[in-house]
This record gives C-alpha cells, structure tokens and sequence, in this order.
C-alpha cells in the first residue's frame, strides 16, 4: 500500500503534523521524489486511558486500605524496663554498643528510646512514645542520626495524633535543610514499635500495618508482617538452655505494578527480619536489617551486662 500524502504539506513549506491525538507522522525520504508523510496509527489514548485507570485503582485500593486499616489490639501491656543491646554487621563485625529503655509517661502512655552509640562517633537515637489503652497507638515518633555511619545527618520528627512533621537535613550546617507538613495517617502506623506489635499478634498469623518511610519526604506505606518457619535458639551462658523462636519477616506492599517498577528502576525495597519468642511472656530475640533507606542489613541482638568479680575481703 502506497504512503498517504499529508493534506497538510504544501510546496516550499514545513510539513503540519495531523491534530488527532492517536497519529504520528513518521517521514520518508527517496531520492529525486517528493517528500510523503506516512502515518503510523499508535494507540496513545489506549495507552494513556490505561495508565490512568491503573493510577486511579491504585489510588482506590489505598484510600480502601486506609479505611479499613485497624490497630493491634493489646495483649501484653509492656512496663518500664531497662535492656542492652549489640549492632553488629551480619557477618558478625560489631558496630555499636545499643540500650533500649522504656519509662511511662502517663496513665497507658510510653516512652521507648533506642540508642546505639559507634565506635567511630556516630549516634542513632530513636524515640517513640505510644498509647497501649486496648489498643496500639503511636503518639509521637523521632529519629536522630549522625555521623560517618550514616549518608548525612538526620533528625526527623512525626506527630502521630496530628499527622505534622518536620525534617531537618545537615542540622546546624551551612546547607541545612528542613521540610515540614502534615501526612494523612491511618490509625496503625507503628514507626519503631514493629516489635511491639510482633508481641502482640495472635496464634502463628500475622498483619499489615503501615509505616512512614522519610526519604526526606514522607511516603506511607503498607507493610506486611509475615510468620516464616520456627528456630531453635540458644543460650549462651547455659547451653543446655534451649527455646524456639518465631521468625517474621516485615516487607512493603507495593501489589505486582509497583513492584515490576521498582524491580526495572533497582529500587525494590531490601526486607527485615525479626526472631521472637512467642511464650508466655514474648521476648525479642534478634533483627536482621537496615536502619535506613538503602543502606547495609546489620543485626541487632540482646546482651546480657556482666558485673565484674569483685574482690572478697580476706580473713
């Protein structure tokens, strides 16, 4: 079939492309003949109907899952408490010396506060204050971190009853930045308590939840904890003491077209993971992940404080 000659062209003048939206004109060129313009139909307003259908269904499942979005119920009110912890890299390098503590700050109300302190001066310091009244709420969240561990210095801060937050970039820098505004949160956003919410799940099931990643801007996002096989734990200082530790695994729901993008782009989000024991009285056990956005996988575990031999009077 010949090519159509564009209407549009005339002698000694550029050539007009056709105004419907869904046909591109692709030029050829002969030797010693005039200059014809083929069109190719492409359907572009397919395309674009779809990617905005696809957009907009996105934009409906997650303002569904924000509606039906519920709190961890409470089953094992936490107290005030004092714990020590190790950050080391999985191959068993320490980094960090680490101490978590918990201290009420009200009636039902909560202080927890991780701090790891490295060995090259730098510090991450995060503190979450939250409601255990039947169920889990966050109430307030901050992070502080610094240093040559981290890729710049950080310190963020998020108002989990008002939504408002605020973050600062290379504080107290010549380039200091700082973005502040207000997010819309569901009421189980649970940044700093996936443990907490760990102790609390029911049987060998697990939730979703939401989390609010800063990368500095805030984004929401639907997490699923997931109860992966039982392992066998020991202690160190008695080895004949043994417990079996449940083992999740927390990875971001992004559904398969966020997904196929973020696999194409080498952004998939990297997945934590936590061991638990589920008992009478859960405990924490060990976390194996990073501590911010596309960094390194370390591994947090407890410790136990030695108290030195002290030297008995002699008779």
């Amino acid at each position: 079939m010949a090519p159509q000659t564009s209407p549009t062209t005339k002698p000694g003048t550029s050539p007009v492309l056709p105004c419907a939206p869904d046909l591109y004109a692709v030029k050829t060129m002969k030797p010693h003949r005039p200059t014809t313009y083929a069109t190719v139909r492409f359907f572009q307003p397919l395309f674009t109907t779809w990617l905005v259908r696809m957009a907009m269904t996105g934009f409906c499942l997650l303002l569904t899952a924000n509606l039906f979005a519920q709190p961890v119920e409470v089953l094992y009110p936490e107290g005030v408490s004092e714990g020590f912890v190790t950050l080391t890299t999985l191959d068993g390098k320490k980094l960090a010396d680490g101490e978590l503590s918990q201290v009420t700050t009200g009636a039902d109300r909560l202080a927890s506060r991780l701090t790891f302190r490295f060995a090259d001066g730098s510090l991450y310091d995060e503190i979450v204050t939250f409601s255990q009244k039947k169920h889990l709420t966050l109430l307030s969240y901050q992070l502080t971190q610094r240093g040559p561990a981290f890729p710049e210095p950080l310190t963020i801060s998020l108002n989990g009853e008002t939504g408002q937050y605020q973050v600062r970039q290379h504080e107290k820098a010549a380039d200091e930045k700082m973005i502040s505004g207000h997010i819309d949160l569901p009421p189980d956003v649970y940044n700093g308590m996936t443990i907490t919410v760990l102790k609390n799940l029911r049987g060998k099931t697990g939730t979703s939840i939401h989390m609010v990643v800063f990368n500095p801007e805030p984004k929401l996002y639907e997490v699923d904890l997931l109860r992966l096989e039982e392992e066998d734990t020991s202690n160190r200082t008695r080895k004949d003491t043994k417990a079996t530790a449940a083992h999740y695994i927390l990875k971001p729901r992004l559904g398969w077209f966020l997904g196929a993008l973020a696999a194409l782009a080498g952004r998939t989000p990297p997945e934590y993971h936590f061991w638990l024991i589920k008992k009478d009285a859960p405990a924490f056990v060990r976390f194996e992940g990073s501590l911010y956005p596309r960094g390194p996988s370390w591994r947090i575990e407890q410790i136990s404080p030695r108290v030195k031999q002290a030297r008995l009077p002699e008779p």
